[in-house]
C-alpha cells in the first residue's frame, strides 16, 4: 500500500509518515522544502518537492504515481481539490482538522454532533475544508476522513502558555517561579492530545477505512484538565511552585494588547473538553499517554531546551 504524506517534513505530519511507515506503508512525503527542523527524521523516506496548492504541480504528482492513501496535515481549499481531481485509484483520504473550531462548545463533554461554526480566522479555514471534503464525499464518494486534534502536544514544540501561545520564554517563567496572569478564574477546561497518539489515530482511521471514510473524529487524550491545573503539573514536573494571578479576559487582553495573539487568549479562556467515544468504538483508539504524563513530559522536553 502507497501512501502520500503532504506537509511530512512539519512537527505533527513526519510523525504521521513515520507511524504510516512503521505500520507497513511504501510512504512518500511531499513538502515544499520551506520547513526543514524534522526532515532529517523522515530522510528514510521517499522524498517529493511540491507545492500542493499549484494545480500544475499537484498534477504531476499523481500522473507519475498511484497512491492508496493520501494524508494532508495542513490542508487547503485548493489542495483537497486537486487530490479529488487527479488522484487515480485513491482509497482513502484524511486530513488534519481541529477540535478548536467547535468553540464554544454548546454542551460539555462535547462530541462530532456540536455545531463547527469556526472560532475565529484560522478555525474558519479548518471549517472550510472539512465542508469541501464532507461535501466531495456526499457529491461523488471521495474517500474522505476527517480527524479533529485538541491541543497538541509532545516533544518538538513549546507547551501552551498561560496567554494562549507557545512562547520560548513560558517555561523559563515557571522555573524562575514568576507569577503568571490567567485569564478569568483558570477554569476554563483543556485537553491535550500527545502527538504520537494523534499520529497513531491516523494509523487506525486508515486501516479502519471502511468504517471511517465519510467520518469525522475527534482525537484528544482521556481525560481534560481545567488551566489552572495544567499550570500547577507543569511547575511541579519542574519542582518549583506556581504563582497565578487571575484576571478577567478584558483586563488580560488590555494588559497584553499589542504583545500577544487576541484570539489565542480568547480562545483559552474557552472550554476544550472532548467525549472521544465514537474514535475509540470506531477506530479501536487507546491513548497510549494520559493527560498528567503529556504535560510533564512537554515541560521537561522544553526545560531541556534552555
Amino acid at each position: 500500500m502507497k501512501a502520500l504524506v503532504f506537509g511530512g517534513t512539519g512537527w505533527v505530519g513526519h510523525r504521521i509518515a513515520l507511524a504510516l511507515a512503521e505500520d507497513g506503508y511504501e510512504v512518500t512525503v511531499c513538502s515544499r522544502g520551506g520547513m526543514t527542523e524534522f526532515s532529517a527524521a523522515v530522510s528514510s523516506l521517499r522524498q517529493l518537492r511540491a507545492d500542493k496548492n499549484n494545480p500544475a504541480e499537484l498534477e504531476r504528482i499523481f500522473a507519475g504515481e498511484r497512491y492508496d492513501l493520501v494524508v494532508d496535515s495542513v490542508p487547503s481549499e485548493a489542495s483537497i481539490q486537486g487530490v479529488a481531481n487527479h488522484a487515480r485509484g485513491l482509497k482513502h483520504y484524511l486530513h488534519c482538522s481541529s477540535t478548536g473550531g467547535y468553540a464554544p462548545l454548546p454542551f460539555l463533554p462535547g462530541d462530532e454532533t456540536a455545531p463547527y461554526p469556526g472560532f475565529a480566522v484560522s478555525w474558519m479555514q479548518k471549517k472550510r475544508v472539512d465542508e469541501l471534503a464532507m461535501g466531495l464525499f456526499q457529491q461523488t464518494g471521495f474517500p474522505a476522513t476527517i480527524i479533529r486534534p485538541c491541543y497538541i502536544s509532545g516533544p518538538g514544540k513549546n507547551p501552551l502558555d498561560n496567554l494562549g501561545g507557545r512562547r520560548n520564554d513560558f517555561i523559563a517563567d515557571i522555573q524562575a517561579e514568576k507569577e503568571l496572569d490567567v485569564v478569568n478564574d483558570g477554569q476554563a477546561l483543556l485537553q491535550p492530545i500527545h502527538v504520537d497518539d494523534l499520529a497513531a489515530a491516523f494509523v487506525l482511521a486508515a486501516r479502519s477505512s471502511r468504517q471511517s471514510i465519510g467520518q469525522i473524529y475527534n482525537i484528544c487524550l482521556e481525560k481534560a484538565v481545567t488551566l489552572n491545573r495544567y499550570l500547577e503539573i507543569s511547575a511541579s514536573t519542574l519542582n518549583v511552585g506556581v504563582k497565578l494571578h487571575h484576571l478577567p479576559l478584558e483586563a488580560m487582553l488590555q494588559k497584553y494588547t499589542g504583545k500577544i495573539d487576541e484570539i489565542g487568549l480568547r480562545f483559552l479562556a474557552q472550554h476544550m473538553c472532548f467525549d472521544i467515544t465514537k474514535a475509540k468504538t470506531q477506530l479501536g483508539f487507546r491513548p497510549r499517554h494520559s493527560t498528567a504524563e503529556t504535560i510533564e513530559e512537554n515541560a521537561r522536553w522544553s526545560a531541556a531546551l534552555k
